[in-house]
């Protein structure tokens, strides 16, 4: 039942043909249905030149007025969190098991019109979103966030958290 829905969602998927057509068989081990895929359409599910951002819990230099950032709202309540800053001095990002520090400059932080670019050496981290709620001191936000670096290597995820005191 499983394959036919798979099979079926496949179908319908990629009924439109083009040129560049790569034809793939679906449960060859039971089952001899064939489609044809458009190559032109299809994307890699997995980029190799992705960072690979973790999630961490508050470093012990972060007391105070932060910001914080998880994936989704879920992850934020559990706190997985993938940024923290600390409103001005330095963001906190774990990547490949490795915690980075980036200096910040005042003035990075602009929440009317959030977003970001912070830098060191080696990352740029770039953070657009949009103010979703405002509390006595914290605000909401949800955008995205961009983490690169200098091979080119690139990871653009959701974001969801709060800036405030």
């Amino acid at each position: 039942m499983k394959k036919a829905m798979i099979v079926t969602s496949l179908l319908m998927l990629f009924s439109c043909q083009k040129e560049g057509k790569i034809s793939e068989s679906v449960g060859a081990d039971t089952d001899s249905t064939s489609i044809e895929i458009d190559s032109t359409n299809v994307q890699a599910v997995g980029n190799f030149n992705q960072i690979n951002l973790e999630t961490f819990k508050f470093p012990a230099e972060v007391s105070g007025c932060s910001c914080y950032f998880a994936k989704t709202k879920e992850d934020f309540e559990n706190e997985k969190y993938i940024y923290i800053d600390d409103y001005g001095n330095t963001a906190f990002l774990k990547i490949d098991g490795k915690d980075v520090k980036i200096p910040m400059k005042e003035g990075d932080f602009d929440p009317e019109n959030f977003g970001k670019v912070i830098k060191n050496d080696d990352i740029t981290v770039t953070i657009q979103g949009k103010k979703i709620k405002e509390l006595e001191e914290v605000m909401m936000f949800e955008g995205t966030m961009t983490v690169e670096n200098k091979k080119g290597e690139k990871t653009v995820t959701p974001i969801y958290g709060e800036c405030g005191c």
